[in-house]
């Protein structure tokens, strides 16, 4: 699977791109993932992609409920999936709206969750245990 990970918001400390750059090394044994960062949020998303938006709107899953999300999206054909990380534009048309916290979060923080919980997901669907 393709995972596409966009958002306007730069990365703003160094161990946030420490993590983030761990965790897409981790995932490359599931998946492809790149991290997206740009003005032209509409532009980076592909129609043909499962588009989930991150939102304080949205709905809140469980580690293993994101894991059973992503599993059966790969099941059912949808290889590219698409999440958009950014509150300042709209997004039209998401497939699903995600939410990550209850509370508020820092940019920075939020986005390391959303990566840790991708391969905390691929861990689950794999059968594997998380902690190493």
């Amino acid at each position: 699977m393709k995972i596409k990970i966009v958002t306007s918001k730069k990365i703003k400390n160094r161990f946030t791109k420490d993590a983030i750059k761990e965790y897409a090394k981790r995932l490359t044994r599931y998946c492809k993932i790149q991290l997206n960062v740009t003005n032209k949020i509409e532009k980076e998303i592909n129609r043909d992609s499962y588009l989930i938006k991150i939102s304080n709107s949205g709905n809140m899953l469980t580690s293993e409920e994101l894991a059973d999300k992503i599993s059966s999206l790969g099941i059912s054909g949808h290889s590219h999936l698409t999440f958009v990380f950014d509150d300042e534009h709209q997004v039209e048309n998401a497939d699903f709206y995600l939410k990550i916290s209850k509370m508020d979060i820092d940019s920075d923080l939020l986005l390391m969750i959303l990566y840790e919980q991708i391969y905390r997901a691929y861990r689950i669907i794999n059968n594997e245990p998380y902690h190493k």
